[in-house]
């Protein structure tokens, strides 16, 4: 009770003594006029225990209104209180005999329902939250007002919005006009569309929804997920079916046709018979090369990362060594400039896998007395080393095109030179699997440089 509270009780206590005491002096004065004592006194024995009945009376009345009005006073903030989002306020207690029990019993059933459902929505929308942040989607919530009430940070990214997109109207934020077209188209619809639509440089399948959050009340839900690259690796893979079948189809149209001419008699002459089984040999290595490098790459992710120490310089001449008829062919000068000492520790296979490609390609796109050279470089984190030759050279348009499967640099100028377009291919995949990197740097006529860098296991 406050201040003023206490001010107006005092002033009503004040005055029913005042008119209390000025009947009692009225009714004392007129039992004086009579003279008798005995009547006087009884008088006064009456009054004073009147005086002290009603004084207990009146103050047991004030106390227990100034208690009811204290819990009506209470059970309003309680009241009030289920309005906010306080799931913490304590219960009113009161004596199970008080007439506001139920009052108070109820009203704490309604704070405890209030405060669960509270906790429940507060964890529904922790958890939605946590979901629009964290999904793989851009997520848009528009009314039938065009606003946008909702959409989380995939949405902006996908929007390249510049500007907080929560409360604004799509057409004054968004600047792609087929997909405001879709919005307008589902509104004036009413139903759910979708469609694949072109965001700058991105593919985007769009999802909108029209849906009914409560009784005459519409929305849009807008979902977008970026198909980008899924349209890029299936583009990669139906062009890599297309040319694993091509690759595949020469030798074998080759070794079919040369089979059919010797059975046909050419197998009577023994100079055609051996050339035609050359061929066939020659074209029947070339199909198991293909086949061999079609499965590394299948075989690349699955590989186990088991390591081992190696000395790097010793199989760089194990290579070399390897690849003798090549050097020959083209009387190339080999450099091995590894350290001898140079100890690697890295997955062997995959490493040597590295490395024999490299070397190969250097070897066979190289030029008449040409040189291919093999360094290394070790840091406090990293091994890098490279492969250089001089030999044909990539143009720069080029460049960026070598490490895709079946790619051939200007086959007018390469036709001649055996291989399966997958050696690059291999390497690439074998280095991101390290987690490492490859970079290239070439000129035609003049050579190239291919750099390797690994970190240090």
């Amino acid at each position: 009770m406050n201040i003023d509270e206490l001010i107006q009780s005092a002033k009503r206590f004040v005055l029913f003594w005042f008119l209390y005491a000025a009947i009692i002096w009225l009714i004392l004065w007129l039992t004086s006029l009579t003279g008798d004592q005995n009547v006087t006194l009884k008088w006064h024995v009456l009054i004073l225990l009147s005086m002290i009945l009603a004084g207990a009376t009146t103050l047991a009345l004030e106390i227990q209104k100034q208690r009811r009005d204290a819990h009506l006073t209470l059970f309003i903030e309680k009241l009030q209180d289920l309005e906010t989002t306080h799931t913490h306020t304590a219960h009113v207690l009161m004596h199970p005999d008080d007439t506001l029990a139920p009052l108070a019993a109820a009203i704490n059933n309604v704070q405890h329902l209030n405060s669960r459902r509270i906790k429940i929505m507060q964890e529904q929308s922790s958890t939605m939250e946590t979901l629009m942040d964290n999904m793989p989607l851009g997520v848009l919530q528009i009314t039938t007002e065009r606003k946008i009430i909702q959409a989380n940070d995939q949405a902006s990214q996908l929007l390249d919005a510049q500007q907080n997109l929560n409360g604004q109207h799509y057409d004054n934020v968004i600047k792609y006009h087929r997909l405001m077209e879709l919005f307008e188209q589902a509104l004036k619809q009413k139903k759910k569309l979708r469609e694949l639509v072109k965001i700058d440089d991105k593919t985007v399948d769009v999802s909108v929804v029209y849906y009914e959050t409560r009784e005459r009340h519409f929305e849009l839900l807008v979902l977008m997920y970026d198909m980008t690259e899924v349209i890029q690796m299936k583009d990669m893979q139906t062009a890599f079916v297309a040319n694993a079948s091509h690759e595949l189809r020469t030798p074998l149209t080759s070794i079919a046709g040369f089979t059919e001419t010797l059975l046909n008699g050419a197998q009577e002459d023994p100079a055609d018979r051996q050339q035609f089984l050359e061929i066939i040999q020659s074209e029947t290595k070339r199909l198991l090369d293909l086949t061999d490098d079609i499965l590394t790459l299948a075989k690349v992710p699955e590989r186990a990362s088991s390591l081992q120490q190696f000395n790097m310089s010793e199989m760089v001449e194990k290579i070399f060594k390897a690849k003798a008829d090549l050097k020959d062919n083209l009387n190339l000068t080999l450099k091995n400039e590894v350290n001898d000492t140079l100890v690697v520790h890295q997955n062997k296979s995959n490493f040597e896998q590295i490395l024999t490609n490299l070397i190969g390609n250097a070897m066979k796109y190289n030029r008449q007395d040409g040189a291919v050279k093999v360094s290394a470089m070790v840091t406090a984190s990293e091994l890098a080393f490279a492969v250089k030759d001089t030999g044909l050279g990539i143009p720069s348009d080029e460049q960026n095109r070598i490490f895709e499967r079946f790619y051939r640099v200007d086959k007018s100028r390469t036709k001649s030179i055996p291989g399966t377009g997958l050696g690059l291919a291999i390497v690439n995949d074998l280095v991101e699997q390290a987690q490492g990197k490859i970079e290239l740097t070439s000129q035609v006529g003049v050579g190239t440089t291919i750099t390797v860098t690994l970190p240090l296991q």
